[in-house]
């Protein structure tokens, strides 16, 4: 099948999406803190009950949904492969996405030992007005607990990793079905 433009823009934009989050692995921590944004207002006369009882219960909700998508990460990083098990735990565009950047990442014959975990977690903003409802969170991704390991078994983990990264998390769903729909670095001051 010939590569048309939008194919070529389509490899251009995975490619660097896998180079993101390959940084955001082994980014120095460097952005600064971030401003949290207030929950929209409800709209009073909506009669639906409230998607989640209080934000602190939207926040615990990412919380977990991110804890299982991260042990999924390291799984897969780890296994070498198995790249569409990502999909469970996102929204069927990030974890096109994923895949794609995960592909990238098991290809180059790296591959990561120990468990990525984060902390300093803060609500951004729960939209349960929208369709789906939206949450999003900043928190700080803390990949001390992994090693980078090449095809010959070699730790080429950087020394000069930064091992704490200030990223903004996105989410979409309700309870029980809280989906990981994007990640970015945090541009703003270093929370970490």
């Amino acid at each position: 099948m010939p590569s048309t433009p939008v194919v070529r823009r389509r490899r251009a934009a995975l490619a660097a999406g896998a180079a993101g989050a390959l940084v955001v692995a082994l980014a120095a921590c460097t952005s600064p803190a971030p401003t949290v944004s207030p929950a929209p207002s409800a709209d009073p006369s909506a009669s639906a009950e409230p998607i989640f009882a209080s934000d602190e219960e939207a926040l615990a909700a990412a919380v977990a949904a991110h804890e299982a998508y991260l042990a999924m990460n390291d799984a897969i990083i780890s296994d070498g492969g198995g790249t569409e098990r990502i999909l469970a735990y996102t929204t069927p565009e990030y974890g096109a996405q994923r895949i794609d950047e995960l592909a990238a990442f098991v290809s180059s014959g790296l591959r990561s030992t120990g468990r990525t975990t984060f902390d300093t977690v803060s609500l951004a903003e729960y939209a349960e007005s929208e369709q789906p409802p939206r949450i999003s969170m900043y928190a700080c991704v803390d990949v001390s607990g992994t090693r980078l390991i090449n095809s010959a078994g070699v730790d080429v983990t950087p020394a000069d990793r930064d091992s704490r990264v200030p990223v903004l998390l996105s989410f979409e769903g309700g309870p029980g079905s809280v989906l990981v729909s994007g990640s970015q670095l945090w541009s703003g001051d270093n929370f970490c």
